[in-house]
């Protein structure tokens, strides 16, 4: 799910832009994935220990109104 959430981000546009413009592909290839990997861990194993001792009904009741609200806000704007 984290690769599919990360598809076509800056990150990505940065490392194609990257690639382009540097002959050295591995360790382009190396640097970003390192930077990804140092960035999001620390989050992903945050979020696995805390994710037991959070409410799932009130977290899903909650990611549906944000995002109800938000395509509201993109349809309207």
């Amino acid at each position: 799910l984290f690769f599919l959430a990360e598809m076509g981000d800056k990150t990505q546009v940065a490392t194609v832009v990257l690639a382009a413009k540097y002959q050295e592909l591995f360790w382009m290839v190396i640097g970003t994935t390192l930077g990804m990997l140092l960035a999001n861990v620390p989050v992903v194993i945050a979020g696995s220990m805390g994710a037991g001792k959070l409410p799932i009904t009130l977290i899903h009741r909650a990611c549906a109104i944000i995002f109800f609200v938000l395509g509201v806000v993109t349809l309207v704007w």
